[in-house]
């Protein structure tokens, strides 16, 4: 998975291109039956230019307010550092209720939506509520896996949202996470993981601490400043 997150958008083109908008975020356009493996590839290779490109555009201030409406039919959903394409289907007379499910292939993942009225309102609310049960399970995952690992305890984990705040963890032993940190590649939100956990060792960022994180992330530093480099784009999400 590449560093940093990008969408992927599909045409008759011949060749594989990259293309950074005004708001920080990153489309890489391909042809038709592109293999991932082959999107991936040409995404880790250009990295850098990628990272700086993006830094470029949010410093210079170059970045122009979110779309009014992301929630449309065949819209992009960002997850896990790729995206989702959104799958909107009216059902009549289904109520009040909105069905949200994720559908992974071999060439594209789909997010499909189904219900009555469909405004992008109703849309991202439903899209956010299912991305909170999502994050759940997967981050209580990954959590769990790392903890194992580290030989670290901890007494409650708790899914939200924040304004500024990818987690923290609290003297109890709570860990609050974002639940949009699965907009994140895993590599990034990883990192989020170990720093929090890394606070049941160390309640504060002293030097102590942050050999704690290196101790299972060794480049941590650079996780820190790609994640530093898209935040706003992806909390604003």
């Amino acid at each position: 998975m590449a560093d940093i997150p990008y969408t992927i958008r599909f045409s008759h083109r011949r060749t594989v291109g990259i293309h950074v908008h005004r708001d920080g975020s990153v489309e890489v356009r391909a042809p038709y039956g592109t293999p991932e493996s082959t999107i991936r590839r040409i995404v880790a290779e250009k990295k850098d230019w990628i990272r700086d490109t993006v830094t470029r555009v949010i410093d210079e201030g170059l970045a122009e307010p979110a779309p009014a409406n992301r929630y449309f039919d065949g819209a992009l959903f960002p997850l896990h550092g790729g995206a989702a394409e959104l799958m909107l289907q009216e059902i009549p007379d289904a109520g009040d209720n909105i069905v949200v499910a994720l559908h992974p292939d071999m060439r594209r993942t789909i997010l499909a939506v189904r219900g009555t009225n469909l405004s992008s309102e109703r849309v991202q609310a439903a899209i956010d509520a299912w991305g909170r049960k999502y994050a759940k399970a997967y981050l209580a995952a990954r959590v769990e896996k790392f903890a194992h690992r580290m030989g670290i305890t901890y007494n409650r984990l708790t899914i939200r949202e924040t304004k500024t705040r990818w987690g923290s963890c609290s003297s109890e032993g709570n860990l609050n996470l974002h639940w949009k940190l699965i907009l994140l590649s895993e590599r990034l939100s990883d990192y989020v993981i170990v720093h929090e956990l890394c606070h049941r060792i160390e309640m504060n960022h002293s030097k102590s601490f942050w050999a704690q994180v290196g101790a299972v992330l060794p480049d941590y530093k650079d996780r820190r400043k790609e994640l530093k480099a898209i935040e706003k784009q992806i909390l604003s999400w």
